[in-house]
């Protein structure tokens, strides 16, 4: 019900096993060709972010939900086993509409497991939860205990002491909005400071003027689900017009650097990507073997 849970059944090898996603798994590529489950009630995936935030404020508004079920579907797949999230009720169906919809269209009770991530290690221990859960307990270790070695190599190559530039994370861009959960910690890890936001917390509403007064020396332009030319439009139309944009000194230094907006926020294998980027940008010369592909769009202010 995720696209970070389809993520972890690849990696860790039952790719053949997946007999539903939602409508947002879109990697490996082999994912799109797999029967949707969860549907989002707006079709269209390329509205600008202030339109998008429109339609959640009035659904919230209203009490109307953002995704629905596919209960026919559901009812003909039959699964065993079915992976949802309690992360962000904007990005994903969220548990309990997926308990309800399962009552209500199974005959039977399959397999629930919820995901709940708030930090890194979590996201990790979920790749641990979601093998036991489907039978390969072994292979997700694997998968999780290479990770978590990629993690320590990032924080034992930052030097523990020495100025830590200050970094801000952008969630969405209109209304602006910092990073949550694990992406502030991992700002830390990388050797930034991220002064707007808090290693585990919530993501928040900024305002431009806190912005220009924290004078971010890295700003990391991620907002939440959107694929790389989605980025590179609302960066030019959003960020670069704002008044005093061209002082900040992240602009200044070229430091504004471009993310694929479906990377940072899914508590996949790839979060780890994310990370060692990170340390990559703020310390280009202690992590010089690390490559950006895949995770940064390559254009910049």
């Amino acid at each position: 019900m995720s696209p970070s849970a389809t993520e972890i059944v690849y990696a860790i090898g039952l790719g053949d096993q997946l007999v539903g996603v939602s409508y947002a798994c879109d990697y490996p590529e082999e994912a799109v060709n797999k029967p949707v489950i969860s549907l989002r009630v707006q079709s269209n995936p390329h509205l600008p972010s202030d339109e998008i935030d429109a339609i959640v404020q009035q659904a919230r508004a209203n009490g109307n939900p953002l995704y629905w079920i596919d209960a026919n579907l559901l009812r003909e797949i039959k699964p065993d086993l079915i992976i949802t999230q309690e992360v962000c009720e904007v990005c994903a169906i969220g548990a309990g509409s997926v308990f309800e919809t399962a009552a209500q269209a199974l005959d039977y009770k399959p397999n629930i497991l919820t995901i709940r991530p708030r930090v890194l290690t979590d996201v990790i221990q979920s790749i641990r939860m979601i093998g036991a859960a489907a039978g390969e307990v072994a292979r997700s270790n694997r998968l999780a205990d290479s990770l978590e070695t990629r993690i320590y190599r990032v924080k034992e190559g930052i030097p523990q002491y020495g100025y830590r530039p200050r970094v801000l994370c952008l969630d969405w861009l209109d209304p602006l909005r910092n990073t949550g959960q694990w992406v502030p910690e991992m700002v830390e890890m990388a050797g930034g400071k991220e002064g707007l936001a808090i290693p585990g917390g919530l993501s928040r509403e900024l305002s431009w003027a806190e912005i220009v007064d924290y004078a971010p020396e890295f700003l990391m332009v991620m907002p939440c689900a959107f694929e790389p030319d989605q980025v590179v439009k609302e960066t030019s139309e959003k960020l670069t017009i704002l008044p005093g944009w061209d002082d900040l000194p992240a602009v200044d230094r070229d430091q504004v650097v471009l993310f694929d907006g479906r990377l940072p926020t899914r508590h996949g294998p790839r979060v780890v990507d994310v990370l060692e980027v990170l340390a990559k940008v703020i310390h280009p010369q202690t992590f010089r073997g690390i490559s950006t592909d895949g995770v940064l769009v390559h254009s910049r202010n």
